[in-house]
């Protein structure tokens, strides 16, 4: 998928911290095994909606194989970012998942295996605060329920795997943060209550949604390959009637501690948006 290294967020964050970017094809063996190279812990977050997600996460996990040269390389770990509830195989980007969750199982490769639920941060927050009559459209039934998961619970989840490794070896972790299903409606409710402001809500037709998905995957509907658009109607037409939904005790367990409620993440993310807002006119003036 192409990228704007200017504006990608990761691509960022790693030049300010002066360590090495390399933007390569990944649907390719061989670049594979180059970025393997003298690697200890591999992430991998396959692209979702990717015709060839399956392969080239079978592709990911040879390189780290030919790396780990059975225990005697230098490759030691392959952290594998899944989706919760990968065996619903209705939809496509699950199913593409749960493929290369069993190949890395039987890879012989120390891994973990993390199935984050649907993040919170995906709410436009800092857009309805700027907004003085904001509006969401879903692509989906805003009334069926969703277990959702706060990214900085995500974020301290891997670092915990990151730092106690062993520990971790051989597991999967279905992670999630609400204790209870948040639907879309609850949830942009509980957004226009902290805020003061009704937030309208709309449900877009089947294929515009279809075509919305596109344009934030692709930057365009148009030219798509169709397996694609398949994995996007899919995902819609599941959610619309079934939600995703699982249970916040292993992600309380290794985190020890209690995870972010969607109320809270919306006070957290209001203070945050806020300081920002401030010291930008600070700046300003």
């Amino acid at each position: 998928m192409p990228v704007d290294p200017s504006k990608d967020l990761l691509l960022v964050t790693c030049a300010l911290g002066k360590q090495e970017v390399i933007q390569t094809d990944i649907y390719s063996p061989s670049n594979c095994v180059s970025l393997m190279k003298d690697v200890t812990v591999a992430i991998h977050i396959g692209p979702s909606y990717h015709a060839h997600e399956t392969e080239i996460g079978y592709m990911m996990i040879d390189a780290a194989v030919s790396a780990y040269d059975n225990g005697k390389g230098k490759f030691e770990h392959f952290i594998l970012s899944s989706v919760l509830n990968s065996q619903l195989r209705k939809m496509m980007n699950h199913d593409c998942k749960r493929y290369v969750e069993e190949y890395i199982m039987e890879s012989g490769l120390p891994y973990t295996i993390l199935q984050p639920t649907t993040f919170m941060d995906n709410l436009p927050i800092a857009m309805f605060m700027q907004q003085e009559h904001p509006k969401f459209t879903s692509a989906w039934n805003t009334e069926v329920g969703f277990s959702w998961i706060a990214l900085r619970d995500l974020a301290e989840v891997f670092a915990r795997i990151l730092a106690e490794r062993e520990r971790h070896f051989y597991a999967q972790y279905p992670l999630v943060s609400t204790h209870d299903r948040v639907s879309f409606g609850e949830a942009l409710n509980i957004i226009s209550k902290k805020l003061n402001k009704r937030i309208e809500i709309a449900v877009t037709p089947f294929k515009e949604s279809v075509d919305n998905i596109l344009v934030r995957l692709y930057g365009k509907s148009e030219s798509i390959g169709q397996r694609s658009k398949d994995a996007a109607q899919r995902m819609i037409m599941f959610y619309d009637n079934r939600g995703l939904v699982g249970n916040a005790n292993v992600l309380e367990w290794v985190l020890g501690r209690k995870a972010t409620q969607f109320d809270e993440w919306v006070e957290m993310r209001l203070e945050v948006e806020s300081k920002s807002r401030d010291e930008r006119l600070l700046n300003f003036y």
